[in-house]
């Protein structure tokens, strides 16, 4: 389903002045998050998905993504008038529970851009971006794939999470969202480059 949202956001670029600007107000939005551990490298994950070869493991992964926007600032207010396309930023924070083979807790806190890449007949489909740090609880996280002892178990790792999200007019405020929820040593500066991992999943999310 990412793949798809990522294809018809790429297809329909001509549309993208067309969606409103977000105003950074300030406003908090709260969602449900769940998605599945996958084997496959970040990378591979778009390309896998068009070929229909992601491969899944036996862990799921569930929580409640909270956000707040914030205003526009500097290169971003820039681009944003130059090329007529609505860019937004903000934080987010998570709390997840990774269960089925692996029984771990999670807490993200990231910073959240993107922009609005194509709107079509009232759905808006925006393109972005989390970035920040991740921290795993309980037991040796899955990241290690040596399963070191627990002062190697690497729990806070690099947090990155693209996405792909649907929003349309006739339903103000709520967010369908398809996303890569990414822990990573970031090829060795925090961690061994084999630690970490990708987890596929969707979100509902809704603006208060």
């Amino acid at each position: 389903m990412l793949a798809c949202a990522a294809a018809l956001a790429a297809g329909l670029p001509a549309a993208a002045s067309a969606a409103e600007p977000r105003a950074g107000d300030g406003t908090w939005s709260i969602g449900l998050y769940g998605g599945k551990l996958i084997k496959d490298n970040l990378l591979d994950i778009v390309p896998h998905a068009f070929e229909g070869k992601i491969t899944g493991q036996n862990t799921v992964i569930e929580g409640v993504l909270v956000r707040r926007s914030l205003q526009d600032f500097g290169w971003m207010k820039s681009w944003s008038d130059w090329g007529g396309i609505p860019v937004f930023n903000g934080l987010e924070f998570g709390a997840f529970h990774h269960h089925g083979g692996l029984d771990t807790d999670e807490l993200i806190a990231a910073w959240r851009v993107g922009a609005t890449g194509a709107s079509f007949g009232g759905l808006n489909i925006d393109l972005a971006g989390s970035f920040g740090v991740s921290h795993a609880f309980g037991g040796e996280p899955y990241d290690n794939p040596d399963h070191h002892k627990s002062s190697d178990n690497y729990a806070t790792l690099f947090y990155m999470a693209p996405e792909v999200v649907l929003h349309h007019d006739a339903l103000p405020g709520w967010q369908l969202g398809f996303r890569i929820h990414h822990r990573s040593g970031i090829y060795g500066l925090v961690a061994p480059s084999k630690v970490g991992s990708n987890h596929v999943g969707m979100y509902l999310m809704r603006d208060f």
